[in-house]
């Protein structure tokens, strides 16, 4: 019995794809209408899984209610298993939602459903191996990436899926293919009880309606990422988004979860309702935080989305609440170069570090060594906004608001579209505010409380600013002859946008202004764009 897509380790998945590939799939299964692709689709999952499983093919056959699709000789042998023939379970997710994306270009948009890579969804899956031994339920199961790797690293996956294992989703044909692929990888030799199990507490329906979920102990999810109304019978209702809904029903109906989301819901001022509800429901968790830049934890490509950019850039967050947890605890945002990719994942889970609250209920994501520093900051009196005025004046400074390894503050006006202008009352509080807003505080204080595309006002006007030793008028002589050599300009939608980069010895030189230590704590892996492997 060969593995569908077996990894060459117990990591090593393939971890892109060819586009070629997909279009190829797309190409042989689209049919004039619906209902003819989503049959092409289904026979040509049949062929797949009835070559892999002769001894259960009548009944895969019977879960997908289609025969396998006609294959071109010789009869048998690995070619014979038709167009999916040697994909891996997360590959066969993105065609499926390619295919989704060619039949309705709206329904993407519209259901937010991005496919777990295999590599994200196995190390999600290794979380459960320190859960209690239990009933597993993924309420939006897709094909069944998930739940397959879940099944991968159970201590006796052929127990699993027949006995442990409970399938939810909307779309059928979906639900059908997971119950497929699962039982044709992990059913145990000539077992047909198992396939009837598994296809048994398959459910298609919609885990958000108020009908309680099939009785579980344990939830593994991707939620869809899209706007939603309001739902007044959801404490998150006022946030309008799936993933939050799913979430607080996981969070309610579980004893314990393992779940990817956007990352935003640790930061945005809009998801409190969320952390309040995952703070009264669970007794802790671990929150996993990746970057978008270099690397992204969901690999692939945005068929049908219309943007210029193809890539899938979200930001995302796993979240795992284990019932032995006890504590919160969360990851700095994580950065990694596609080539230490497999190291990241070894790894990551050494960088967290109990969780802090920020000053409007953000989880903070910071660097273990920079906690001294989070927290000297965290005890200031004194912020930024403190020290500006709504009234024009002529003390200013500009601020870009979309940092990506660097934020700045320019005394001279800058030409870029995203920024925001501080005035202040008298030349010392904006030369105060220079200098916290050039050091190293301010990058650090972002990340911490968002790190996300934009410099939120909220988070910009709350930067703490600490007693500054040293000479001031210095200070900002450095700022200022520095910045009239440090003008840099990037291009963005056919506009060229102003920044000010200062060199690392004017930024070191003010955080020794600012920060306690700050030489010794080499405050430079804040802005590292590669944290692994770890020292």
């Amino acid at each position: 019995m060969t593995r569908l897509g077996s990894p060459r380790s117990d990591r090593n998945f393939t971890v892109s794809f060819s586009p070629v590939r997909v279009n190829r799939v797309i190409k042989a299964l689209l049919g004039t209408s619906k209902t003819a692709t989503r049959r092409s689709w289904l026979a040509a999952v049949a062929n797949l899984v009835c070559h892999k499983r002769l001894d259960l093919a009548e009944q895969l056959v019977e879960v997908l209610g289609v025969k396998p699709a006609p294959t071109k000789p010789p009869a048998t042998g690995p070619q014979n298993e038709g167009i999916l023939s040697g994909l891996t379970i997360g590959e066969i997710g993105v065609c499926y939602e390619a295919l989704l994306s060619r039949l309705d270009r709206d329904s993407r948009k519209t259901s937010g459903q991005f496919f777990t890579p295999d590599d994200a969804a196995h190390f999600m899956a290794e979380q459960s191996l320190a859960f209690p031994k239990g009933t597993w339920l993924d309420p939006c199961c897709g094909v069944g990436n998930l739940a397959w790797h879940l099944a991968s690293v159970s201590a006796d996956p052929a127990e699993f899926i027949k006995n442990r294992l409970l399938l939810v989703d909307q779309d059928a044909t979906a639900l059908r293919t997971a119950v497929a692929l699962i039982a044709a990888e992990f059913a145990a030799p000539g077992d047909t009880n198992a396939v009837k199990a598994l296809a048994t507490r398959a459910t298609r329906r919609d885990f958000l309606s108020r009908e309680a979920p099939p009785a579980h102990d344990f939830v593994i999810f991707n939620p869809p990422y899209a706007r939603a109304p309001k739902r007044t019978d959801f404490e998150t209702g006022s946030c309008h988004d799936l993933f939050a809904y799913f979430t607080e029903r996981v969070a309610k109906t579980s004893r314990g979860f393992i779940g990817v989301t956007p990352a935003s819901y640790l930061a945005a001022p809009k998801f409190q309702s969320l952390r309040d509800v995952l703070n009264r429901y669970a007794k802790g968790g671990d929150v996993l935080v990746f970057d978008n830049v270099p690397d992204t934890l969901f690999r692939g490509y945005k068929y049908g989305s219309a943007n210029t950019s193809k890539t899938n850039f979200v930001r995302a967050a796993i979240t795992i609440c284990s019932p032995k947890a006890s504590s919160w605890r969360v990851t700095p945002i994580l950065r990694w170069q596609v080539a230490d990719r497999e190291t990241m994942f070894d790894q990551c889970r050494k960088l967290l570090v109990d969780r802090r609250i920020g000053p409007d209920g953000e989880w903070v994501k910071v660097l273990a060594e920079m906690t001294p520093t989070w927290d000297y900051l965290a005890r200031q009196t004194l912020t930024v906004g403190d020290l500006t005025t709504t009234r024009e004046t002529r003390f200013a400074l500009d601020v870009p608001l979309t940092p990506r390894y660097y934020i700045s503050a320019s005394f001279q006006p800058l030409n870029r579209g995203s920024k925001a202008r501080l005035y202040f009352e008298n030349e010392a509080d904006r030369d105060r505010a220079a200098v916290v807003l050039n050091s190293s505080v301010a990058y650090l204080w972002w990340r911490g409380l968002d790190g996300g595309v934009t410099l939120p006002k909220r988070v910009l006007r709350s930067t703490p600013v600490p007693p500054i030793t040293g000479n001031l008028e210095a200070l900002v002589g450095a700022i200022r002859e520095s910045e009239a050599n440090s003008l840099v300009g990037k291009m963005n939608a056919g506009r060229l946008n102003e920044n000010i980069k200062h060199p690392l010895e004017v930024v070191r030189l003010l955080n020794d202004a600012v920060i306690p230590d700050a030489s010794r704590l080499g405050l430079q892996a804040v802005y590292s764009n590669n944290m692994f492997p770890l020292k």
